[in-house]
């Protein structure tokens, strides 16, 4: 490929559904959850079943030691795969988190232009940060314990309606149904509080990434201002979650009003229906505490359907927020008749992206000074040409958060605890200290030239932290790179 090809426009795309999000938790980790939570169940279910067995060989007067055993066995086991479960969900969650962050990565690494988007960062960095990865892991919880207590209402009503009268069954199933219709006919009304409670927990987190710096800077100015920020929306946030929690816990007190009445009294008419039946009502008392426990199941999963939907709703702003969409006014903030393009002593002015883009693809090596005042959009146009040029191009911008190996190595294997020897201990504190910002400046340049090998290299204010020794090697390196490559640059103390 030349370079004279490397020019494509990014197509639209479209974005990413929750179906389509959630589909990153389906791996062989989640299927041996699933099948370990049905064992579970299926465990739990024949403890009831030896419970009613236990309760019979009572009234006839077999009842033996190894009845308690059993039921030992039976519910010890169910314990173990619940608890085993869990190590399976952990897995599936962090496998689903990686796969997101892998997406992300892929899906926008060409969209440089939402580097400087403020907008897009505030709304998308908290979900990068911290947001995704704990919805991702509520979402699991949520989901295996709603699918824990659904199993074992399920088989356990089955043994129940077996081996005592079938109107129990039909008395747990008719109040999922009365609850569950309750917290359809509220669902939208519930989804918009969790979604703003969301949008209100967001700007907080978000609001909170600039505390460092109004904070220890020492300004008495912007922290009383960064200070109000934060308290008004500190309030609105408070406002959101209240209501989010009020409206979850008061529909979680009725369904248990309800779920309660309903299931008593299908077990006081199956009292007085089989009052001369000794087996019966001894089965009934055996299994009178695992069913109080499953009324008290009905009421915590049709309660933890508004769980589910806060989370289902929260998932949907992940999603949305997986491939952001760029200000369409982003080139119009370049000045570009104000902007010259100088090359070899010549400058040049351009009127569009294209134009600029002409300019940069007209040779294969080179160096290109970009020169224009604060506010004219230097850094700008570097950001479209990187969005044009795409993988081709190596951008290097001003606010420089990139990874690279001498930093990454700086941190790696260091032992948190020291000996006696304080000459040992000051000299791991230096290191540890890191590299100032000029050190930091001129050693990413240094692997940028040895570890890359790029067509076009974009550099945003390479010289900005250094000074005049550090600035003539720096400048040597971008020398290298250009013998070999097109450089376009803004220096922080423009060329002649």
């Amino acid at each position: 490929m030349t370079i004279a090809h490397l020019s494509e426009p990014l197509r639209a795309r479209p974005p990413i559904t929750r179906l389509e999000f959630v589909q990153y938790l389906l791996c062989q980790p989640l299927y041996i959850m699933i099948t370990l939570m049905v064992t579970e169940a299926l465990l739990a279910a024949l403890t009831t079943w030896l419970m009613i067995r236990a309760g019979r060989a009572v009234t006839n007067d077999t009842f033996m030691v190894s009845d308690l055993i059993w039921i030992f066995v039976a519910q010890s086991a169910s314990y173990l795969a619940g608890a085993l479960s869990w190590y399976f969900a952990e897995r599936a969650g962090f496998r689903a988190f990686g796969r997101y962050m892998l997406q992300f990565a892929r899906d926008n690494h060409s969209y440089t232009r939402l580097l400087s988007d403020k907008q897009a960062r505030e709304e998308v960095e908290p979900f990068l940060t911290n947001t995704t990865f704990i919805n991702i892991f509520n979402f699991m919880y949520e989901m295996e314990d709603q699918l824990k207590l659904l199993l074992g209402l399920i088989f356990n009503s089955i043994v129940l309606g077996v081996e005592i009268d079938a109107g129990l069954p039909a008395a747990y199933a008719a109040t999922f149904t009365i609850l569950m219709a309750i917290q359809l006919s509220v669902r939208r009304r519930i989804a918009d509080i969790y979604l703003e409670n969301q949008r209100q927990n967001n700007r907080v987190i978000a609001h909170g990434y600039t505390a460092w710096d109004n904070v220890f800077s020492g300004n008495r100015y912007n922290w009383r201002l960064w200070l109000g920020g934060f308290k008004s929306k500190l309030r609105d946030c408070f406002r959101a979650q209240v209501k989010a929690i009020m409206a979850r816990e008061g529909l979680s007190a009725l369904g248990g009003i309800i779920g309660l009445a309903i299931v008593f009294s299908a077990m006081t008419y199956v009292v007085i229906a089989n009052a001369g039946d000794t087996e019966v009502l001894i089965a009934l008392a055996a299994t009178l505490p695992r069913q109080i426990e499953m009324t008290n199941q009905v009421h915590q999963l049709t309660s933890g359907w508004n769980d589910v939907l806060a989370l289902w709703t929260r998932l949907g702003g992940v999603a949305r927020s997986m491939r952001p969409e760029p200000d369409p006014n982003f080139d119009r903030r370049i000045k570009f008749d104000r902007l010259v393009l100088r090359e070899d002593g010549r400058g040049n002015i351009c009127s569009s992206v294209e134009g600029a883009m002409r300019l940069v693809l007209a040779k294969r090596r080179g160096r290109v000074l970009v020169r224009g005042d604060n506010g004219t959009g230097k850094s700008t146009l570097l950001a479209a040409l990187k969005a044009e040029i795409k993988n081709r191009a190596y951008y290097w911008p001003t606010t420089d958060r990139l990874a690279f190996r001498f930093a990454t190595q700086a941190n790696l294997d260091e032992p948190q605890v020291y000996d006696d020897d304080e000459d040992e201990l000051r000299s791991r504190k230096s290191k540890q200290a890191g590299f100032s910002s000029g050190e930091r400046q001129l050693r990413s340049l240094e692997e940028i030239v040895q570890h890359t090998d790029a067509a076009i290299y974009l550099l945003d204010e390479w010289d900005g932290n250094l000074d005049a020794s550090n600035r003539a090697m720096a400048d040597a390196l971008v020398e290298q790179l250009a013998h070999r490559a097109r450089v376009i640059e803004i220096s922080h103390r423009d060329r002649e």
